[in-house]
């Protein structure tokens, strides 16, 4: 077994491939010769490249090929596609020139809002919980106001928090069950970061609540994520 890294991420980009090269590749010059063969010969495209996740090393490459001929609700688009699997993209143009005949895609936007929850375990009086979250619910959009701000200039932001007792399924399992609305985009940073915060300040607040026991004000936060359902 080999030994572990620590602070592995405070290494610079250059010890970073050797320490990969020499734990992994047994020192073997010629790998890193290759990781940096995919490097952009552009400094400044290839920081930020490098900015995008942790620990980067080099640039991982996919063919973008294009499929031509799409025709979605009366317009025509070329669709790129970045994908390392062979007739993909060949299967995907030939549908749209088959369809292309036939009127072509029809798509309807049907809702941009999204939900996400705060799931967490709460023993004590429900009636107390509720009474709390009634008193804490504008506080938790006060806390997300600086990550709120952009969103809500292009017309979006959190539509509205509500507390969900799921002890049905679950003994003392509750959700902060938020609404959010994204407009055009995904929004998932966005609203994970929303929820992070909602699961801080819950937290924080349940223990300074005068009304709640010393277990009641132990709310134990399960996890904080966007949610399909």
């Amino acid at each position: 077994m080999g030994k572990s890294v620590s602070g592995f991420s405070k290494f610079s980009k250059s010890k970073k491939i050797d320490w990969i090269v020499e734990h992994y590749f047994a020192a073997n010059e010629q790998v890193k010769s290759v990781i940096k063969k995919y490097w952009n010969s552009d400094d400044k495209l290839q920081q930020l490249h490098d900015e995008f996740i942790e620990n980067t090393i080099t640039n991982y490459y996919l063919p973008l090929g294009i499929a031509p001929n799409f025709l979605i609700n009366d317009k025509i688009y070329a669709i790129p596609m970045a994908i390392e699997e062979s007739s993909v993209v060949a299967a995907a143009s030939k549908a749209a020139k088959f369809w292309y005949d036939r009127g072509g895609f029809k798509a309807e936007v049907i809702s941009t809002t999204k939900i996400g929850q705060v799931h967490f375990m709460y023993h004590g009086d429900v009636d107390k919980l509720n009474s709390f979250f009634l008193k804490v619910k504008k506080k938790l959009f006060e806390d997300t106001k600086a990550i709120t701000k952009n969103m809500i200039l292009r017309g979006g932001g959190i539509l509205d928090i509500v507390l969900k007792d799921k002890r049905q399924e679950l003994d003392n399992y509750f959700q902060l069950h938020a609404t959010f609305e994204t407009l055009d985009a995904m929004g998932a940073n966005f609203i994970n970061s929303c929820l992070e915060q909602f699961a801080k300040t819950f937290t924080e607040e349940a223990k300074k609540y005068d009304d709640f026991s010393a277990e009641e004000k132990d709310i134990q936060i399960v996890m904080s994520i966007l949610s399909n359902y």
